[in-house]
């Protein structure tokens, strides 16, 4: 490969990573970081109410157990704490569970709303 096609390999390559960016992820950052929260909720709360049950981390208390090592050596014998949890299902109300999913599905509505508008008014690059 000849020098002079590197700058031209780096411009197209900066060209395409330009054009690859999404304008709502460049726009409107914060809104579609919310937006990705949103929509795992809402998978998770359909995903619930199909069940009819959800799963929830219940801590168990943390227990003292002899540990060997310690993070900055591995030899050695000392006490470290181990907070233990446990996956337990309890029954879902679906009624609130339902009214959960109404307001998500509100809420997406108007961060759309605001992503397009952000969009609207953000220069293009």
């Amino acid at each position: 490969m000849s020098m002079p096609r590197i700058p031209a390999l780096l411009t197209f390559a900066a060209v395409l990573a330009a054009c690859a960016t999404d304008p709502a992820t460049r726009c409107a950052p914060a809104e579609t970081r919310e937006l990705k929260t949103i929509d795992g909720l809402i998978a998770q709360t359909r995903a619930e109410i199909e069940r009819g049950y959800r799963t929830v981390e219940v801590p168990t208390g943390s227990a003292v157990n002899l540990c060997l090592g310690s993070a900055r050596s591995h030899v050695g014998v000392s006490f470290c704490t181990d907070p233990g949890t446990r996956t337990r299902t309890e029954a879902l109300d679906t009624a609130a569970a339902t009214r959960t999913l109404d307001a998500l599905l509100a809420r997406r509505e108007r961060l759309e709303a605001q992503i397009a508008a952000a969009v609207a008014a953000c220069p293009a690059r």
